[in-house]
């Protein structure tokens, strides 16, 4: 191509990057005029005159043409048209709940950076980011997770939406470790027993300090916020010791902050599994360093937070085996003989002394009722195409996505990087991923609003920096963009679009803190049955039982009716007439209790 074509080649290229950028400016333009109307109801276009959009349009085109007389780069242009395409899509995802719109709008993004970063014009951020400005920002993910997902979670507390199961049967248990340090509960299983004899989660000693200090449910919610928050710096350092730059570093820090699955998972309140995201990232930080101290202890720790949590050490284990140098093998050996063999002590404690493993989350792999997860991995071998079948089953209930929908939600934030490699041994790293949330019919191992992704997640994130690591210049820039703009595209449609329980607190202060209030007012030696959502509040006791399930009536001093769910507004009339309570307080629309004569 000579000089001449050349430059008529990349003038059409710029007139038409310049249409594309006025079309996306005005877009964003009107759908700020007439918010709140949605773009995807039909009165958006009966609110959006035709002849002022096109006005905008030309407007802005004659504009961008004015602009680029002046300063002329192909690069920078690209990079404006990648800028405002990403406003707009940002803007759309706010006002719509569609998670296919989400994926839409990625893979025009992905196009998009596909296009910007294809040749010498892509455009580059030069210089590099110094090591202040690293600290900065990760700093800023780290502050922004930690204040975002603490607010939103405390909040949900306060506004009486967390649920006994999950959070009002921790709420007791930390209430007996901080008098006895015994795990105790009585509102699991309708019984006083050791919430270790459900699930071996000895990590949550880890919070009791903090709770002993200020010794209320709402640090919980603190605690688990600032300690998935604190897997901002194993990020950063896993990126610094892969050789990545200080932008990278930059952009992971923010990836991980604001990772859908991360977040998503603390709206379904307290649980062990999330604390093996940062745990696990440790973990693999210190399996690059090739340091004996570090890779132990948090093998150990991640042990600790639940019995089959050694599966993920199994698994890093073996990708150290199958990745390590020939000395290096042993520890990945040592890792998984160590892991297994913590994992069969623990099966059998809980199945001799405990409540059971529970295999019925594999179910879908067997036949009898008898049968136990070696009859589940029996299956698996014999029948590999089953396996796949139920990975991308597309059915779901309510409560949770679809596989297909799950696993857009997990890969795309990480622009697919965890699959893109050359070197098979690595693929061990996305395991988990199958076995945990994929392989199990269990509708909430699908879903990013629960506790079951925390484990795979740092597996990805991982995967996601050992590739990254390994790739040419143009495709980090490619992959590392269009990562940074799809994360906020997903969690805006997902995240960020979860009820506003701050709002509702601020609203509503006054009845929520008179329902507290008068919770708190019940001595703290009676026995109390509640509803579900009273639970949390109510549990700073040694006899609480959710009224729904326990056999425990007719022992009970105080009984706590909900009045804003069915469930407590039917108990009403039984115990209005029931002569053995009267009324303790009543706040009409809001709670009801009753006291033993």
């Amino acid at each position: 191509m000579n000089i001449g074509q050349r430059i008529k080649t990349n003038n059409a290229e710029k007139l038409t990057l310049r249409f594309f950028t006025a079309l996306f400016l005005s877009c964003v333009l009107f759908m700020i005029i007439v918010f709140p109307v949605p773009f995807d109801n039909v009165v958006f276009f009966r609110r959006v005159p035709f002849l002022p959009f096109i006005g905008s349009l030309v407007g802005f085109y004659a504009l961008l043409c004015v602009v680029f007389t002046f300063v002329d780069s192909l690069k920078t242009e690209r990079f404006i048209l990648l800028s405002v395409y990403s406003a707009y899509a940002v803007f759309a995802v706010f006002e719509t709940t569609d998670i296919w719109f989400s994926f839409g709008a990625s893979l025009v993004l992905i196009i998009i950076c596909v296009y910007v970063f294809r040749d010498k014009y892509a455009p580059a951020l030069k210089g590099g980011v110094p090591k202040g400005v690293l600290i900065a920002a990760a700093v800023s993910a780290a502050l922004y997770f930690a204040l975002f997902v603490g607010v939103q979670t405390v909040c949900r507390y306060l506004t009486h939406s967390t649920p006994n199961y999950d959070f009002g049967i921790f709420s007791q248990m930390f209430y007996y470790m901080k008098t006895t340090l015994m795990p105790l509960v009585t509102s699991e299983r309708d019984v006083l027993m050791s919430h270790f004899s459900v699930h071996i989660s000895p990590a949550y000693y880890l919070f009791l300090p903090f709770y002993a200090i200020f010794p209320s449910p709402a640090t919980l919610m603190v605690c688990q916020a600032v300690f998935l928050a604190s897997g901002v710096v194993p990020v950063v350092m896993i990126c610094k010791k892969l050789g990545l730059s200080n932008k990278a570093a930059c952009a992971f820090a923010f990836i991980y902050a604001l990772y859908p699955a991360l977040a998503g998972g603390c709206f379904y309140d307290l649980h062990e599994n999330k604390m093996l995201a940062p745990l696990l990232l440790w973990l693999f930080y210190f399996i690059l360093k090739d340091k004996w101290y570090g890779i132990v202890t948090f093998s150990v720790l991640v042990l600790l937070v639940k019995e089959d949590a050694a599966v993920y050490v199994i698994f890093a284990g073996l990708f150290v085996l199958l990745t390590a140098e020939k000395r290096g093998k042993f520890k990945g050996l040592y890792m998984i003989l160590l892991s297994a063999a913590y994992f069969v002590t623990a099966t059998l404690l809980l199945r001799n002394f405990g409540e059971g493993t529970m295999d019925e989350r594999y179910a879908n792999y067997m036949t009898t009722s008898s049968d136990t997860l070696l009859t589940v991995v029996q299956n698996v071998i014999k029948d590999p195409a089953y396996v796949v079948r139920q990975m991308f089953d597309t059915t779901a209930d309510a409560a949770a996505e679809n596989k297909i929908e799950f696993m857009l939600r997990m890969f795309i934030p990480l622009g697919f990087m965890p699959l893109i490699t050359k070197k098979l041994s690595r693929y061990v790293l996305i395991l988990p991923l199958v076995l945990i949330n994929l392989m199990s019919d269990y509708v909430y191992q699908h879903g990013i609003f629960f506790q079951y992704t925390y484990g795979p997640l740092a597996f990805l994130f991982f995967a996601a920096m050992i590739n990254f690591a390994d790739m040419s210049d143009r495709l980090k820039r490619t992959l590392g963009t269009f990562s940074a703009v799809a994360v906020v595209i997903i969690c805006a449609n997902s995240v960020w679009q979860r009820p506003n329980y701050f709002e509702s607190y601020l609203v509503q202060k006054q009845q929520y803190d008179a329902v507290r209030t008068a919770i708190y007012s019940i001595p703290e030696e009676a026995s109390v049955g509640s509803t579900t959502f009273y639970c949390a509040p109510a549990s700073k006791r040694r006899e609480l039982y959710e009224i729904k399930y326990t056999e425990h009536k007719d022992e009970l001093d105080f009984v706590i009716l909900d009045l804003r769910i069915p469930e407590g507004t039917n108990l009403v009339p039984e115990y209005e007439k029931d002569p053995d309570f009267k009324v303790y307080y009543k706040l009409d629309g809001w709670i009801a209790i009753y006291k033993r004569r």
